[in-house]
């Protein structure tokens, strides 16, 4: 009897440690793998009323746009719409979704002649309208058109002079 004790609790313990590791292993690829939000109100939820500043754009660093702002995109939750600004012009417009499929509807664009921007805001602009699906992270959402990425955009954290009174 005492010789199979241990060799139960043997047995036992390195199933713990199966347990234990697989266990690591699935939080590890929770915490990185880029995902696809569950549901239409689940993809609201984590991207809308936060900037999302533009920093990949066709596979190339993202410039300033005019005055050297950075291009923003924010969704908003309850209309389905996008706004931000575009390198020279603030724009807006509606998105759709399905699971991992998201498109841009029409955009429209306030109409400032700008000297530096409108090139940037010429590939934003056409970068969205080719977005066909997307990938989210805590961090960052990234844009692809039907030949891969067209945009990446890192979640705009405010700066304790940006945030209201009340946060």
């Amino acid at each position: 009897m005492t010789a199979r004790i241990p060799s139960a609790l043997h047995r036992l313990s390195r199933r713990l440690r199966l347990v234990q590791s697989a266990g690591a292993i699935v939080a590890i690829a929770a915490c990185q793998a880029p995902r696809t939000a569950s549901s239409e109100s689940a993809f609201r939820s984590a991207v809308a009323g936060v900037d999302w500043q533009l920093i990949e754009l066709n596979a190339k660093t993202a410039p300033a746009g005019a005055g050297g702002r950075r291009v923003t995109l924010r969704f908003d939750a309850d209309s389905a719409r996008v706004t931000g600004f575009a390198g020279c012009n603030r724009f807006g417009g509606s998105y759709t979704m399905a699971g991992d499929s998201l498109r841009f509807g029409p955009l429209a664009t306030t109409r400032m002649a700008c000297t530096e921007g409108m090139q940037l805001e010429s590939d934003l602009t056409a970068a969205l309208m080719a977005t066909r699906r997307y990938e989210l992270t805590s961090t960052q959402l990234k844009l692809f058109g039907a030949s891969g990425a067209v945009a990446r955009f890192s979640r705009l954290i405010p700066t304790a002079k940006e945030r209201s009174p009340d946060t």
